[in-house]
């Protein structure tokens, strides 16, 4: 008996303290909007101001306003610029080793496509030999 009255003030406990909760959340209000009653911004005032930033400026702005954010997204962009001219210039070196190497082995394959034609008409010679030989037996 005694465990069913602490369970229920357990959770008679838990609702009240849940919906005080729920109410405190609830009554937080929105503060009001002050530009919507203290003044009226005309179109041509805003119109100028855009006119006056350019893209630069806008994007400065922008990087300075993320503050601990902006700063990493910057250094990010310097560490990215400076590795990809190093891969850049590492493509560049490989592309002329390969170019290189490309043009070796090309004189290297003429060198062998010639000894397999000699070897192919030495082969041939050799048959026809054979077969003269063969011929004049039989």
């Amino acid at each position: 008996m005694q465990k069913l009255i602490d369970n229920c003030i357990t959770v008679f406990l838990g609702v009240v303290i849940g919906s005080l909760f729920f109410f405190v959340v609830q009554a937080k209000a929105e503060p009001p909007n002050f530009d919507q009653y203290n003044y009226r911004v005309s179109p041509h005032q805003v119109q100028q101001e855009r006119k006056q930033d350019d893209l630069i400026t806008q994007t400065v702005n922008i990087i300075l306003a993320q503050g601990f954010s902006g700063a990493i997204i910057v250094v990010l962009f310097g560490y990215i610029w400076k590795e990809g001219k190093n891969n850049r210039a590492t493509h560049q070196e490989n592309l002329n080793k390969f170019v290189t190497i490309s043009g070796e082995c090309s004189s290297h394959m003429a060198s062998v496509s010639t000894r397999l034609e000699n070897l192919e008409r030495e082969v041939e010679a050799s048959k026809t030999l054979e077969m003269l030989s063969a011929s004049r037996k039989g």
